[in-house]
């Protein structure tokens, strides 16, 4: 039995907001507030508002009218800008991905600050603050891929690989085993989960054996393949980065199986044989704000997302052929030993030849010539009544052929099994618009015979 700890990523980050990002998976929203005449607003208060989960993020425009919004979570917001002496300016519907900055600029118009004048944003297609090559990919496209949960190098499969669709990506080529981004030595790549840095350098291929994700817990990922930021400045070959789901103000959950079973195959080509193949992946996820009656509402404040996924497999492994008593043998008949093949030319002291596979019997042994004669046993077949009960019992232990054959008459057969399980949790709590925090818990425990 093995146990992988393959996630045990803990990962508790208190976001400040700072000139630079914390976490390597969060995002930025920078850019500048000016007025129509494109002269610069110092001052103004800036504010970015999470739509699922009312998190706040506020700053305000320097002297030179640049302002920054970092470690904000993947999601959609809302940008406000005011000051005094302007309508209050609202953007709505900014999308913002995974490890990203993007630029927003905002700009003033006269007014009091009672009005606001709202628009929807769109961020630019074209990025400006960065020459980073990347490509950003949702979660729920990636869980809606027909990953395969069959592989892992042995009959009894495992669970759906989180990392097995990234060769899809731009840039990256190899297999599941092995990869590599923009030509760059295989295995060269750094792994993100959460901002945490789960790269295994023990591994032959390029599974992560420090931290896995289910796949349904995945919120989105980013394949970044050059010119990556200085704080990525330890990659040689590329990085994923990938971020969990989060609770948001609606309840939400899923539960979902993923199976094989030979029932639903063609049989083998010129045959009807169905080998068997049931694999199982399964499990449930729940998200939404930590609400304890009459005690705690967690709305726009505390929020959690949970999720457990499981595989369960089980086979029967054919091993080689071995030799076993055959039923006749049991039973001391040994007739079918006997080939007639003469082993030597030189008689006994009765003038007997000596045949290959005769069985003699000992109660008849006696003195002769010199010598010790036995006579073989009639037809070759030891009585019953000649056994030794603790052979007996010892034969009995001894599995029976499957086949009629004297030798390898039989093939063991052996079960293999492969039962995983990967709980993971993670709660986002927002203390002010200045502090957050966040707290993420994986594990996977693997079983693994055969």
């Amino acid at each position: 039995m093995k146990h992988n700890i393959i996630a045990a990523a803990c990962l508790m980050v208190v976001l400040l907001v700072a000139p630079v990002s914390a976490q390597s998976d969060r995002v930025t929203i920078t850019g500048t507030v000016a007025d129509p005449a494109s002269a610069f607003v110092p001052g103004a208060k800036v504010t970015a508002v999470n739509t699922e989960t009312g998190a706040v993020y506020e700053t305000a425009s320097t002297p030179t009218g640049n302002y920054t919004l970092p470690s904000l979570p993947k999601g959609s917001y809302d940008l406000s800008a005011q000051a005094a002496g302007f309508s209050r300016s609202i953007q709505k519907g900014i999308q913002v991905q995974v490890a990203q900055t993007i630029r927003i600029d905002v700009v003033l118009q006269v007014g009091a600050t009672s009005e606001s004048v709202t628009v929807t944003a769109q961020a630019s297609l074209i990025r400006t603050e960065n020459a980073e090559q990347s490509i950003n990919v949702i979660g729920d496209r990636v869980n809606a891929l027909p990953m395969n949960f069959g592989g892992g190098g042995n009959s009894t499969g495992q669970m759906r690989n989180w990392l097995s669709f990234v060769v899809l990506s731009p840039g990256v080529s190899g297999t599941d085993e092995y990869a590599s981004v923009n030509n760059s030595p295989v295995n060269s790549f750094k792994i993100y989960l959460e901002g945490q840095d789960v790269t295994s350098s023990n591994d032959v291929g390029w599974q992560s054996s420090v931290a896995a994700a289910s796949v349904e817990t995945i919120g989105e990922f980013s394949v970044q393949s050059s010119n990556c930021a200085a704080e990525f400045g330890q990659i040689n070959g590329g990085l994923f980065n990938f971020t969990i789901k989060s609770g948001t103000n609606q309840l939400h959950g899923s539960a979902y199986e993923y199976l094989t079973n030979e029932a639903f195959d063609a049989g083998t080509p010129f045959t009807k044989a169905k080998p068997r193949s049931r694999k199982n992946d399964f499990g449930f996820s729940l998200g939404g704000p930590v609400y304890l009656p009459k005690l705690y509402n967690g709305r726009d404040k505390t929020f959690f997302f949970f999720n457990i996924e499981w595989f369960r497999n089980k086979t029967m492994t054919a091993g080689y052929y071995s030799t076993v008593p055959t039923a006749a043998y049991r039973n001391g008949d040994f007739s079918a030993a006997l080939t007639g093949r003469q082993l030597t030319t030189t008689l006994d002291p009765l003038g007997r030849t000596i045949v290959e596979n005769v069985v003699y019997d000992p109660g008849t042994s006696r003195p002769m010539s010199g010598t010790v004669v036995r006579d073989p046993f009639p037809g070759n077949k030891i009585p019953v009544s000649h056994f030794d009960p603790v052979a007996v019992k010892i034969q009995n232990l001894i599995p029976a052929p499957d086949n009629s054959g004297l030798i390898n008459n039989w093939q063991q057969v052996y079960p293999g099994y492969r039962f995983q399980s990967v709980p993971g949790f993670k709660i986002d709590h927002s203390f002010s618009p200045n502090t957050k925090l966040a707290f993420y818990y994986s594990k996977e425990d693997t079983n693994l015979l055969g």
